[in-house]
C-alpha cells in the first residue's frame, strides 16, 4: 500500500477526498493539509514520514507549483498528483513544466485514480523512494539479565547527546524487563507498544506524543508488561526507519532474548554490543550469544563490552576474544557507588567522574566513525590485561571528587 499526503485548501474541507482514497484501498492518507504549508515544513514532513504520493490541490496555482518544485528538489522521489475541478490547459502546461505528469479531476473517479496509482507504482518500482537517514544505529544486548546493558546504553546515549549537535534517541526494546524507565525514574508517558500501534502513520506530532526528553536526549520506553501475541516485524522496522530519518544517533536497548522482531533491527545497526561482565556465568551466556550473532551474519559489526571490570581480573583481552569469538570493543570499570548515585538521581552517571569519562570516550569514538565503516578492533598483538583498556582507574573517593568540582 502506498502512503500519501493531501494538500488542498478547498477539496478536502469535509474529509471527502481522504475518505475516498481510503476506500480505494491502495492508498493510505498520512496527513491532510487544509492550508498550503511552508516549503520548509513540507520538506521536513517528507523526510520524516516518507509519503510516496502528494495530492496537490491547484486552488492557488502559483503556491502549489512552488511546493511541487520544493518536493522535487528534496529528492525523495515522492510523486505529485495535481487535483483540479477543471482541467485548465494553462495549469496543465505549467505543471508539466515543473515535472508533474499526473492529474486528477474532482470529484475523483475510481478508474482514473486506479490508473494513476498503477503508473506511480511502476515509477517507484524502477526508482524507489530515498531519504536522508543516519546509519549511526547502535544496539546493546546483555549476555544475561543483570549484566548492565541498559546502564551502558543509557550512559552512552546520554554522552552522545552531550557531544553531538544532532538529536539522539534511546529506545528501550526490552518488552519484558525494560530498565530504562526505572533508571531514569520515568513513571508516565507512552512506550514502544504505543508506537507499534501507530507505526504506519507516524509523523512529527504523533512521535512527539510518544517520546520523553531526558538528559538532552529523547527516550522511548518499553512500557507496561502485558500479554501480546507477536510483535509486528514490519511495524518495528517502520519505527526504526522513521527514527533514522529524525535522529543523528540512535541507541537500541534490546533484551538479548533474540526475539524475531529484534533481528531486522540488528540488521540496521552499524554496531552491535554484547555486554558481559567478566564473571564465568556471564561469559558462558556471552559465548552462546556471540555464536548466535556470528551465525546470523552479524560478526563483522558485533563486539563485546566488558562491564564492571576490576583491577585484579584473571582474564586477558586475548583470552576473552578467543573464548567468545568476538573482539573486545572496550571495558568499563566497576563503580557501584557511582551507578547507585545515578540511579537515585534518575539520571546518567556524572560525566566528570572517571566512569562518566569512559562512557564519553566510547560515545565520541562512535560518533566519529565513518558511516558504514563498522566497528574497529581495539585489540593489540601483544597480550594485554583488561585494566589497560580503562581510560582511568576507578576513583577510590567518588564523593570527594564531586566536591572538588
Amino acid at each position: 500500500m502506498l502512503t500519501s499526503v493531501i494538500i488542498s485548501p478547498q477539496a478536502d474541507r469535509s474529509g471527502e477526498l481522504s475518505a475516498k482514497l481510503t476506500e480505494f484501498g491502495r492508498v493510505r492518507v498520512l496527513r491532510t493539509y487544509q492550508e498550503y504549508p511552508s516549503e520548509e515544513d513540507l520538506c521536513r514532513f517528507l523526510q520524516v514520514a516518507g509519503p510516496a504520493i502528494i495530492f496537490l490541490g491547484a486552488e492557488d496555482t502559483r503556491r502549489a507549483l512552488r511546493l511541487a518544485v520544493a518536493i522535487d528538489r528534496e529528492g525523495t522521489g515522492a510523486q505529485v498528483v495535481v487535483l483540479s475541478k477543471a482541467r485548465d490547459p494553462q495549469v496543465l502546461v505549467e505543471s508539466m513544466q515543473v515535472g508533474i505528469r499526473e492529474f486528477l479531476s474532482l470529484p475523483l473517479e475510481p478508474d482514473r485514480v486506479n490508473e494513476a496509482v498503477c503508473r506511480i507504482a511502476e515509477v517507484l518500482d524502477r526508482k524507489p523512494l530515498t531519504f536522508k537517514s543516519t546509519d549511526a544505529v547502535f544496539s546493546f544486548l546483555p549476555a544475561k539479565p543483570g549484566d548492565g546493558a541498559s546502564t551502558v546504553a543509557l550512559n552512552v546515549s546520554s554522552a552522545m547527546a552531550r557531544c553531538s549537535p544532532g538529536k539522539t534517541l534511546l529506545a528501550d526494546l526490552d518488552l519484558n524487563h525494560g530498565m530504562i524507565s526505572f533508571l531514569l525514574k520515568i513513571t508516565n508517558g507512552r512506550s514502544i507498544l504505543d508506537a507499534l500501534d501507530v507505526a504506519y502513520r507516524l509523523d512529527d506530532s504523533v512521535w512527539d506524543n510518544l517520546i520523553l526528553k531526558c538528559d538532552s536526549m529523547d527516550v522511548l520506553c518499553s512500557g507496561r508488561l502485558e500479554q501480546r501475541q507477536e510483535i509486528d516485524l514490519a511495524g518495528a522496522e517502520k519505527i526504526l526507519h522513521f527514527a533514522r530519518r529524525t535522529y543523528s544517533a540512535i541507541c537500541l536497548d534490546l533484551s538479548g532474548n533474540m526475539e524475531p522482531f529484534s533481528i531486522p533491527l540488528l540488521a540496521q545497526s552499524r554496531e552491535i554490543f554484547l555486554v558481559s561482565t567478566p564473571d564465568v556465568p556471564s561469559l558462558h551466556f556471552a559465548r552462546a550469544k556471540a555464536q548466535f550473532l556470528r551465525g546470523s551474519g552479524f560478526e563483522e559489526r558485533s563486539s563485546v563490552i566488558v562491564n564492571r571490570t576490576e583491577i585484579a581480573n584473571p582474564f586477558s583481552v586475548a583470552e576473552l576474544e578467543k573464548l567468545l569469538g568476538l573482539r573486545v570493543r572496550t571495558s568499563f570499570q566497576s563503580d557501584p557507588r557511582r551507578i547507585g548515585s545515578a540511579m537515585n538521581a534518575g539520571a546518567a552517571v556524572n560525566p566528570k567522574s572517571s566512569l562518566g569519562r569512559q562512557f564519553e570516550t566510547l560515545a565520541k569514538n562512535l560518533l566519529r566513525s565513518d558511516a558504514g565503516s563498522g566497528a574497529s578492533s581495539v585489540a593489540s598483538p601483544r597480550r594485554r590485561r583488561l585494566i589497560e583498556y580503562f581510560a582511568l582507574v576507578p576513583s577510590s573517593e567518588p564523593v570527594m571528587e564531586e566536591k572538588r568540582r
